[in-house]
C-alpha cells in the first residue's frame, strides 16, 4: 500500500511539473511574440501585432500577417477586395496606411483596381477616438457635361473617346460620401476608392491633386481603443503592449 501511494505521488508530481513547464512555455511564447522585428523595403522594425508571412510562428499576431514581395514591397491582403501596398505603420496612432496597386506615380491616368475593402476585425475605418480615417472618392460617368462644385473633371488624365456607335461621355470624380440627389441626371457612379480623410481636404480643385492624394494612400485603424491602455500603449484584444517604434 505504501509503495503504491509513493508511486502515485511521484506521478502527481511529474504531471504537476509538466503543467508548470507548459504554462511557462505559453507565457514565454506570448512574451516573445512582442519582441520580434522584421523589415521590408522602406518599412523597418515591423513589430507586434504585425508579422511577416515567413516569420517564426511565435512572432506577432496571425491576423496581422503581411507579405514582403521581392524584398521591396510590403503587402497586406484584404479579401475579397485584394492586395494593397503598405506605405507606413503608425504604432502611436494604431493605423496602417495603404495604397491601391493600380495607381502609379506621375501617371494620373492610372486608376485604382480594387473595390474598397469590407472592413472587419482586425481592421477598422475609425481611429482610436472614433473619427473616420478615410473618405470615399467616386468615379462618375455622365452623358452630358456637368457644371457642379461637387464634381471634378478628370480630363486630361482620364478621357473617354467617343466612337461612331457610342455616344460621347464625360468623366468626373466626387470626393466624399454620396447622398441622394448628388448624382445628376444622366450620370452613374462607375467606381469608388478611398483617400485619407484629412489629406483629401483642399485637394478637390483638380484631378491631378486628387490623384496625388490617392497615391499618398488611405488609412485603416488597427485593433480597438482600450480604456485600460489610456492611449499610451498598443491595444489588441483588450491587452496592452508598449510602443516599439514611432510611426512614420
Amino acid at each position: 500500500m505504501g509503495s503504491r501511494f509513493l508511486a502515485l505521488s511521484r506521478w502527481v508530481l511529474i504531471v504537476a511539473l509538466l503543467l508548470v513547464g507548459l504554462s511557462g512555455e505559453t507565457c514565454n511564447a506570448k512574451d516573445n511574440s512582442t519582441k520580434c522585428t522584421s523589415s521590408c523595403g522602406n518599412i523597418h522594425n515591423i513589430s507586434y501585432p504585425f508579422r511577416l508571412k515567413h516569420d517564426p510562428k511565435h512572432c506577432g499576431n496571425v491576423m496581422y500577417t503581411l507579405s514582403c514581395e521581392n524584398n521591396i514591397t510590403l503587402v497586406v491582403d484584404l479579401p475579397p477586395s485584394g492586395k494593397y501596398y503598405v506605405q507606413a505603420i503608425n504604432y502611436h496612432n494604431q493605423t496602417i496606411r495603404l495604397v491601391d496597386p493600380g495607381l502609379q506615380n506621375n501617371n494620373c491616368s492610372s486608376m485604382p483596381q480594387n473595390f474598397p475593402p469590407f472592413l472587419r476585425d482586425p481592421y477598422s475605418a475609425y481611429n482610436m477616438s472614433g473619427y473616420l480615417l478615410s473618405t470615399p472618392v467616386f468615379y462618375i460617368k455622365c452623358s452630358n457635361p456637368v457644371n457642379s462644385s461637387m464634381y471634378v473633371d478628370t480630363a486630361p488624365c482620364l478621357h473617354i473617346n467617343a466612337s461612331l456607335v457610342q455616344q460621347k461621355t464625360y468623366s468626373y470624380v466626387k470626393v466624399g460620401s454620396m447622398e441622394v440627389g448628388d448624382l445628376n441626371e444622366g450620370c452613374s457612379a462607375e467606381w469608388v476608392t478611398l483617400a485619407l480623410f484629412n489629406y483629401s481636404k483642399g485637394y478637390s480643385t483638380s484631378y491631378e491633386s486628387i490623384h496625388s492624394a490617392l497615391m499618398y494612400g488611405f488609412e485603416l485603424g488597427v485593433g480597438g481603443p482600450d480604456e485600460i491602455c489610456q492611449g499610451h500603449q498598443w491595444s489588441v484584444n483588450y491587452k496592452c503592449f508598449p510602443h516599439t517604434i514611432p510611426g512614420t
